[in-house]
């Protein structure tokens, strides 16, 4: 009887600790797959700030073969209009040749005169047509001037180095800035004025920085943690900036509280003082 007893709690237990033994692994493995899944998320957001950064760059490309293709729409038409000019004005200058040959005919003492401007004017009509070209080229390419700001009332959760996309265009006189991309485009070289006011709620505090060709240049930050009211910071540089350089802002790593306060009271404007 003893025997038996001895026998049946064994018995029992064995299946308890069996039991909780189980239980024990199967918590193991869930632990191992949560810790797998983490780190897969981790990797999936890298990936996809990669892929918004691509994208941003590709629609910036875009917005800038479509300005290219403007400008050069425009100077060929001018470049047209101009050549119209010059054949009417070599058919002007022919008949009067002719009418000239003709009075020549009754009054030699002054044909040599009219031939001598007919061809001086001539070998001077071309290179004044060439320059004219050009100062109208250099013309439209310095007439850049820029101011945007962000529309919507908050920017909340901004994203690791996320560009700040100033939405709504006040002045864009050269079509230099992009709005869907926030991009700036340097259309020619030259001293530039770059100017930014950035606005952060109450109990907020965030950094910005400027960014030009993809390095990071200047820093901007405003707020605190315990302020009670909206904070704002204005900064303005003076760059060199190269034809083909482009120059956006964007939040400084993952400093901040991820916020920046719009409304247009975060802003930002450009303009070309003078070609270098």
């Amino acid at each position: 009887m003893v025997i038996s007893y001895i026998l049946f709690v064994c018995f029992i237990s064995k299946t308890v600790f069996g039991e909780e033994l189980h239980e024990h692994k199967n918590m193991q493995s869930i632990l191992n797959e949560l810790d797998s899944m983490k780190k897969m998320l981790q990797h999936n957001s890298e990936k996809l700030i990669e892929i918004d950064y691509l994208r941003e760059r590709t629609l910036a490309l875009e917005n800038e073969v479509e300005g290219l293709k403007h400008e050069n729409h425009n100077l060929n038409q001018k470049v047209k209009t101009l050549e119209r000019l010059y054949a009417d004005r070599s058919v002007e200058n022919v008949e009067r040749t002719e009418k000239t040959d003709t009075t020549a005919n009754r009054a030699n003492n002054h044909s040599c005169s009219f031939k001598q401007k007919f061809e001086s004017r001539k070998r001077t009509f071309k290179p004044n047509r060439q320059r004219s070209i050009l100062q109208r080229q250099v013309s439209i390419q310095t007439h850049v001037a820029f101011t945007a700001g962000v529309s919507i009332p908050n920017l909340h959760n901004l994203g690791v180095h996320q560009t700040i996309v100033f939405d709504y265009v006040i002045t864009n006189i050269g079509n230099a800035y992009h709005q869907h991309t926030g991009i700036f485009n340097v259309p020619v070289k030259g001293a530039y004025a770059i100017t930014l006011t950035m606005t952060i709620e109450p109990d907020k505090f965030q950094w910005l920085e400027l960014v030009v060709d993809g390095s990071s240049t200047y820093d901007i930050g405003a707020g605190q943690a315990d302020a009670r009211d909206y904070a704002s910071t204005t900064h303005q540089w003076i760059l060199e900036l190269q034809t083909g350089s482009e120059v956006w802002v964007r939040k400084i790593g993952s400093s901040g509280q991820s916020d920046l306060h719009g409304n247009m009271h975060t802003i930002i404007s450009g303009h070309l003082l003078f070609q270098t």
